[in-house]
Order: structure tokens, then C-alpha cells, then sequence
């Protein structure tokens, strides 16, 4: 049996990309994973992940090059492969963008492509400014047909009371329910 293609979108909230490996690992089995990184992703190393440790973990999770360019996200609507694309974890700066129709980055040149090819874009959002400007950002998309949202939560009232995250998760469960066509809910949950 053929395995559904995801293409997986991440982008520079680094404190989520340790989390995000650990997700990978449980959608491996299902689908077949190829990568698109932002340019910040590529290029950047933190105190979380040097950039190349971080590239080489994403790509022992995949058979197909990661994209990491413009150049090469543009191929993605003319080849129409992948069934599916999940940005997670999404930056406020990527969902603004895509609100707006800009397309200046791999991964929202990527995001414009899958929906050129009416395919589903599910979205894990991390921002601290969520219960701010950044999460009408969010809500405006996922109006609009063809986009979901991971399920998200407060992750820290006290230091943080303007930020949520994405239920990361949630992430097999909130793709099968794209490929029913379905919002997963509730969108806004507990602390996981």
C-alpha cells in the first residue's frame, strides 16, 4: 500500500523543533515525510539545535531532499505530489505572511503551492502573541477552504500570558481528521 505524502513545513519557533523530532517518529510509520525549512531554520543555530545537527535529524526521517529555498518550493505546485503539508511549527511571521498573500519565504511559497493544488495546509502555530495580533491572523486562514489548525493551549500564563502553542501532540489525530475533511476540536484545549 502506497503511503500518503506530507509535506512538512517548519519554521523558526526553536524552542518546538525538539518536539517536533519527537512527533516525526510517530507519523513516520503512516506517511511518507519530505521537508521544507524556513531560511531562518536553515541557517540559524540557537541553544536549542545547531542548524546542521537539526537538518541532519529531518533528513534521516526522509527519502526526498529538503527543500530550503525558494527556487525549490516552486516546483512543488507543478509536480503535485504531496497529498497533504503541515506547517509546525508555524511562526506569527509565516501566518501573517500567508494571511496576506506573501509568498516570500520556502515555506509559504511551499504553503501557496499545495493550495494551488487544492490540497489540505494544517497549521501548528507557536507565538507569543497569539491573544494578540498574531492570532487574527490564524483565525482569518483557517476560514478559508482547504486550511486547518492544530488544536493549541496557553503554555504559560504567569511569564507568557499572551502566548499559545500548538497541541503538537495532537498531530496524527488532527491529520487524520484533515483527511476527512474536519476540523479537529475543540481548537482551544488544556495544557496538555
Amino acid at each position: 500500500m502506497n503511503k500518503k505524502k506530507i509535506l512538512f513545513g517548519i519554521c523558526g519557533s526553536f524552542c518546538n523543533h525538539a518536539r517536533i523530532l519527537k512527533e516525526l517518529d510517530k507519523l513516520q510509520e503512516e506517511y511518507e515525510l519530505s521537508f521544507v525549512i524556513s531560511e531562518h531554520t536553515a541557517a540559524f543555530s540557537t541553544r536549542f539545535f545547531q542548524c546542521d545537527v537539526f537538518r541532519k535529524e529531518l533528513q534521516e526521517r526522509s527519502r526526498s531532499l529538503i527543500i530550503d529555498s525558494i527556487i525549490e518550493s516552486e516546483k512543488i505546485g507543478p509536480q503535485n505530489i504531496y497529498d497533504l503539508m503541515v506547517i509546525a511549527p508555524a511562526t506569527a511571521n509565516t501566518i501573517s505572511k500567508l494571511a496576506n498573500g506573501i509568498y516570500d519565504t520556502s515555506v509559504t511559497l511551499a504553503a501557496k503551492a499545495m493550495l494551488r493544488n487544492d490540497k489540505p495546509l494544517l497549521i501548528g502555530m507557536s507565538t507569543n502573541d497569539f491573544i494578540g495580533i498574531s492570532g487574527s491572523n490564524l483565525l482569518q486562514l483557517i476560514s478559508r477552504k482547504n486550511i486547518y489548525t492544530l488544536p493549541m493551549y496557553q503554555d504559560d500564563i504567569r511569564q507568557k500570558p499572551r502566548s499559545m502553542t500548538a497541541r503538537f501532540d495532537l498531530l496524527n489525530e488532527a491529520i487524520a481528521a484533515v483527511y476527512d475533511g474536519k476540523q479537529m476540536q475543540p481548537i482551544f484545549t488544556e495544557a496538555r
